[in-house]
């Protein structure tokens, strides 16, 4: 009986310890209102990553590879809410397209003895089609993340989807783009 509770609990803390081979990569808009989008629009996210891979561990020359399913539609999502919350209003049967295409997101971290370092990067290109002109800007976003000994798994989640957040916030606060809508 004592054999067969150790094998219980030792299996318990081994399921524990794997980490799902995703990383969850679903930002959240908070910025609130900041501007006035008067305008009607359809939106679309495409990635157009060459793979689908959103993190990159390297550790004593091996490299491990973690993607994020669905993150096109986690960042229509967000963007959609950043619309609606200053002003937008999202219909499918608008005539003015709103666009994203990801050219690039993802995290490499770089595990040492001692420490770890993670690197940001996000690259949105956005396209506004209305009629017969466009809008077309790309936004690049980064950031960096050192810590003491191995990554967290949930920290560098958290600094892609507060990095995805603050360039959305970026696109539908700028300027020209709501200049352009409102046209």
């Amino acid at each position: 009986m004592r054999k067969l509770l150790s094998l219980c609990a030792l299996l318990a803390l081994a399921g524990c310890s794997n980490q799902p081979n995703q990383l969850i990569l679903n930002p959240v808009y908070q910025s609130g209102k900041i501007t006035h989008i008067d305008s009607n629009v359809s939106t679309s996210v495409i990635d157009l990553r060459g793979d689908n891979v959103t993190l990159k561990i390297i550790e004593s020359g091996k490299v491990k590879t973690l993607a994020s399913p669905g993150i096109a539609d986690s960042l229509k999502s967000t963007l959609d809410s950043a619309l609606s919350r200053n002003g937008a209003n999202i219909s499918n049967l608008a005539t003015t397209r709103f666009e994203v295409d990801i050219h690039k997101l993802q995290a490499v971290v770089t595990e040492k003895l001692m420490t770890h370092t993670s690197v940001a990067s996000i690259e949105l290109g956005v396209r506004v089609i209305r009629n017969n002109s466009n809008f077309s800007k790309v936004y690049r976003g980064g950031a960096n993340l050192e810590g003491p000994l191995s990554h967290d798994r949930a920290k560098i989640e958290s600094q892609l989807n507060k990095l995805t957040e603050q360039l959305i916030t970026r696109i539908v606060s700028d300027p020209e783009l709501i200049a352009y809508l409102e046209g």
